[in-house]
């Protein structure tokens, strides 16, 4: 890195190698974000500095992995990029301190070895990405614009929680729970479910459809929002028996041949009405996989294998979603025996240019298999990762690339499949 680690925004910084001839690059005015760099020794440093920089980045830097962690204790990161091979802290050691730190900050972590065993374990810690020295600099740059559009996300869901002391767009305050409550109330009743297919490329067909709420009230506009304020007040249980009802509703329209799939929190395990034989969704259990987020712990595995069981006799599948996100892990997979395992996102994007990924995706496809497992891997946004996945032995995928939700069951169209049926 250069003596002054941090490049002031609208300067010139010299052009990365095999760049055209010029002057240099031109930075943005406003910041694309900024990256706590802990590179050591790295010979690729420079080279990735001036190609972050030459984005628009910030790009401070670290020595060690005591300095990185001094300097994310006052804030304003987006990305750490760090080695995986420190000369005072492990990257394993280091992702555990900087979640105890900032557990939303996107960090990246670059080794020198082909570790698949670290990998994967980087990856169950929350490491956006764990990659080889060998990634290109056009690569990098992409994935950490994509761990800055993760990270704001995020901010954005906590910010909408300051929903308690903000001013909402009609005015209101949210200072007071009664307030907060009016809003909710207004925002329930305008819920409504948006689908997305769950695709066979072998099979050139959609297998399901995941049913995602949405809402109108432009108070509580994202689900995330909605959420949040369903957990302040004690509200999760309403919310997620008004999904139910819903989706209980639209699989009347349902292809005869296909699934539904229906999100649930933890915390709805613990509500009698999920279980009761009489209720909407329950009447057609045998065609709903109940799938569970792993990004919110449930607080007791022993409890939950009972509720599944539980689930399970009513006629229900059980799907664990974002494997290789947060909590969810295969220790998660190995304890609550689901039917169906979703991967992350975050493992999908990219898998083409990733050998790391790539791995991992192979042998969790390989374990699922063996066990029985159903894989399905989401956040599929191009041909190239479509076609990546289906060589890695991915069947079932779900994303962009076949289609955004919407409010009735759309069928992908034909030429989305590739070649896979080949």
């Amino acid at each position: 890195m250069t003596n002054n680690p941090v490049i002031p925004r609208g300067a010139l910084v010299p052009k990365p190698p095999g760049a055209p001839p010029g002057q240099g690059v031109r930075r943005r005015t406003v910041s694309a974000g900024r990256v706590l760099a802990v590179l050591g020794h790295d010979p690729r440093r420079e080279a990735w500095s001036q190609a972050l920089q030459g984005d628009g980045f910030e790009v401070v830097a670290a020595e060690h992995g005591e300095a990185a962690l001094r300097r994310l204790l006052h804030g304003d990161v987006d990305v750490v990029l760090s080695s995986a091979q420190l000369p005072d802290l492990h990257g394993l050691s280091l992702l555990g301190r900087v979640r105890a730190i900032d557990p939303d900050v996107s960090v990246i972590l670059v080794s020198s070895r082909n570790d698949l065993d670290n990998a994967v374990e980087a990856m169950e810690q929350g490491a956006l990405r764990y990659l080889t020295r060998a990634v290109a600099d056009a690569e990098l740059v992409a994935l950490v614009n994509e761990g800055v559009r993760i990270r704001r996300n995020t901010r954005r869901r906590h910010n909408s929680m300051t929903l308690i002391r903000s001013v909402g767009s009609a005015g209101r305050s949210f200072g007071d729970v009664a307030t907060l409550e009016d809003a909710f109330e207004e925002a329930l009743r305008g819920v409504f479910l948006s689908f997305q297919p769950i695709v066979s490329c072998a099979g050139r067909a959609p297998v399901a459809w995941e049913a995602l709420m949405r809402c109108k009230e432009p108070q509580l506009p994202s689900p995330p929002a909605m959420l949040e304020a369903a957990e302040k007040l004690g509200r999760l249980e309403d919310l997620g028996r008004r999904i139910r009802v819903l989706a209980a509703e639209a699989i009347v329209e349902l292809p005869p041949e296909a699934r539904l799939f229906v999100n649930v929190h933890p915390q709805d395990l613990n509500d009698p009405d999920l279980y009761d034989p009489s209720a909407p969704l329950t009447r057609h259990a045998h065609r709903v996989t109940i799938e569970v987020t792993e990004r919110a712990r449930l607080d007791d595995e022993k409890a939950a294998l009972v509720q599944l069981g539980r689930l399970r006799a009513l006629g229900y599948r059980v799907a664990i979603d974002d494997l290789g996100a947060g909590y969810a892990g295969l220790a998660s997979v190995a304890a609550l025996h689901p039917e169906v395992v979703k991967l992350d996102m975050s493992l999908v994007r990219g898998v083409h240019r990733n050998p790391i990924s790539a791995r991992i995706i192979r042998a969790l496809t390989a374990v699922c298999s063996e066990l029985e497992i159903s894989l399905v891997a989401e956040g599929v946004e191009t041909e190239a990762e479509r076609d990546a996945l289906v060589d890695l032995g991915c069947d079932l995928l779900q994303g962009y690339l076949f289609a955004r939700p919407t409010p009735g069951f759309v069928r992908p169209h034909p030429s989305l499949y590739g070649l896979s049926a080949r």
